[in-house]
């Protein structure tokens, strides 16, 4: 009994079609920018949504960079356009300063430790003018702090999930604007839980601070690498590298 009322809350929710929802806000997000010929996805998983992004803007195959730490989805990703098998913690992006005008960082900060290196690489490989989507788990999603208020483990972080990193969305979005080289011109939201689709989606639009994952697009406006204030390689008593 108990199983079918989470398949029936699921289906109700959005859940199960959760994957989905997420990229569908980070597509909406990426039609603000209008204009792209240089791609970068970091974790591009099989490339499928790299592949969506480039058709948006309609960028050449030539023209996409991948970046992807697990076998097997580089294996995939790796037929459809160039991927880079990195760990983007330690290791520096394999690319020119001011290479690209659109990178893509959807659904991966709260994987790593160490967020300074890669955030403070794409500003480096950043043109100005050009734009970065960041998609994150909202940490302050209504469902994350219904259940803190029950003493529970939120799901963003799971103990048996592969997330080690947790943002509030209005902490996050502090975070970011602390970097001057880039300048915030739009933001979206995916999902707001225990409403039912499809006004879960419209109330996560209307409070994203509520809403379960957070999306942001930023133009750059200058390159100044040593201005850069996610370059960082020291948070106290945590090894970073």
């Amino acid at each position: 009994m108990q199983g079918k009322i989470r398949d029936i809350f699921r289906k109700v929710t959005g859940a199960n079609d959760e994957w989905q929802n997420i990229h569908d806000a980070a597509m909406r997000l990426l039609h603000v920018a209008h204009h792209a010929d240089f791609l970068l996805d970091i974790g591009c998983g099989d490339g499928s949504t790299t592949m969506a992004y480039a058709r948006l803007f309609g960028i050449s195959t030539q023209n996409i960079k991948g970046v992807e730490g697990l076998e097997g989805h580089w294996n995939k990703a790796a037929e459809k356009f160039a991927v880079y098998r990195m760990d983007v913690e330690k290791e520096p992006l394999p690319f020119a300063e001011e290479l690209f005008d659109l990178i893509v960082c959807n659904q991966v900060l709260e994987h790593l430790k160490n967020i300074f290196l890669p955030l403070s690489e794409m500003d480096r490989v950043m043109k100005i003018g050009g734009h970065l989507l960041i998609g994150i788990p909202n940490l302050a999603a209504l469902h994350n702090r219904l259940l803190l208020l029950l003493g529970r483990q939120p799901l963003c972080n799971a103990i048996t999930g592969p997330h080690i990193r947790c943002f509030a969305h209005r902490d996050f979005l502090k975070f970011l604007k602390a970097n001057t080289n880039f300048e915030l011109i739009a933001l979206s939201s995916a999902i707001l839980y225990p409403f039912p689709v499809p006004l879960g989606g419209w109330l996560g639009r209307a409070f994203p601070s509520l809403a379960s994952y957070t999306f942001y697009l930023q133009r750059k406006t200058q390159h100044e690498p040593n201005r850069c204030a996610w370059n960082r390689s020291s948070i106290g008593d945590t090894l970073l590298t």
